[in-house]
């Protein structure tokens, strides 16, 4: 028998370790970049095109590179790379100096406007990057796009979760935080995770994510949802400034979504009159005739449904129903006897 035969014939078994030896083990803490808010790993920050996540990206790079905070939160002190593949020189100075972020020392702060692709020499400049400079502990990639430029003919699924895998070589080799900024779709979703553009490979194989939602465009306050792997998740108010051009904290808002669910049920209770009946495509037409603003599709309708059904009927006496048994789906809406 050679030696490939021999190789081939040898039994598959599981290295598996006992609860005891694993309870015996002693593994490092996890470690922070931002305290509570942003450890150690791959994380993914979404939002919608000139919402303003850019100007947040910069922020962090700036508090990680000073040892600054992030609204209360302290960052632990190291080199920020950004990868501001979306801007000039020229621009990025100009946002420094808008956030009076030029000072004090920011010579940790490495700034670049073009990178290689992932196939194509990404991995071996962050790591000549860190072989200078040890200490790096955060490196934003804005956008995630930019560096994506392997085979996308595939499963998206799979495309996604690979790619994700593949970046994941960069925080398996050094302690620090990369912080891929992504966009959303232009849709609502109860779940502000499910709006990030992508499949859910791309989510599921990142150690959490961050999305950034206005309920209005022109509006200069915003919600900023962070759910991660390790951490507990947190949902705050925020203000954008238009002198420092900074995003500034207002509160938690422990109940995430509650503002889209009210206008969602403002809006049906004003839209509906004694009863209605239809598929979800014809009540999303309804309800965006009578608000521009509404971006509901029809396959995130019912969820919206279902997750207000209670406080429909408690607080706008309005009962929900649905034939799921007929191909239209019929959706049945009435307002309660008094």
């Amino acid at each position: 028998m050679n030696e490939q035969t021999q190789n081939q014939a040898e039994p598959k078994v599981f290295t598996t370790i006992d609860g005891n030896t694993l309870m015996s083990q002693e593994y490092e803490p996890l470690k922070f970049t931002i305290d509570k808010i942003l450890p150690h790993g791959v994380f993914v920050f979404a939002g919608s095109p000139k919402i303003g996540k850019s100007w947040l990206t910069l922020d962090m790079c700036y508090a990680i590179s000073t040892g600054g905070k992030l609204w209360d939160f302290k960052a632990t002190q190291g080199n920020a790379l950004y990868l501001a593949l979306e801007d000039k020189y020229s621009r990025l100075q100009g946002r420094l100096k808008q956030m009076k972020a030029d000072s004090p020392d920011i010579s940790r702060l490495h700034l670049t406007t073009a990178s290689f692709g992932m196939t194509n020499g990404l991995f071996e400049a962050v790591h000549n990057f860190i072989a200078e400079y040890p200490d790096t502990n955060f490196i934003a990639i804005d956008t995630l796009e930019r560096i994506r430029d392997g085979d996308r003919e595939r499963d998206i699924y799979s495309c996604d979760y690979s790619d994700m895998n593949k970046l994941r070589e960069i925080t398996d080799k050094h302690n620090l935080t990369l912080l891929l900024v992504h966009h959303t779709r232009k849709m609502y979703d109860p779940d502000p995770l499910n709006t990030i553009s992508g499949s859910t490979g791309l989510i599921g194989a990142v150690d959490g994510a961050f999305v950034l939602s206005k309920d209005k465009r022109t509006s200069n306050k915003a919600k900023i949802i962070i759910s991660n792997r390790d951490t507990e998740s947190f949902s705050f108010e925020l203000r954008f400034d238009p002198e420092t051009c900074r995003w500034e904290f207002m509160g938690n808002n422990a109940e995430s979504g509650g503002d889209d669910e009210d206008a969602f049920c403002f809006l049906l209770n004003d839209f509906l009159q004694n009863e209605w009946s239809g598929t979800a495509t014809e009540l999303c037409n309804e309800l965006k005739s009578r608000d521009g603003n509404f971006s509901f599709i029809p396959a995130t309708l019912g969820k919206q449904l279902n997750a207000s059904i209670g406080l429909l009927k408690k607080d706008y006496g309005i009962i929900y129903d649905r034939d799921r048994s007929s191909k239209t789906k019929q959706i049945f809406l009435r307002r309660a006897e008094q």
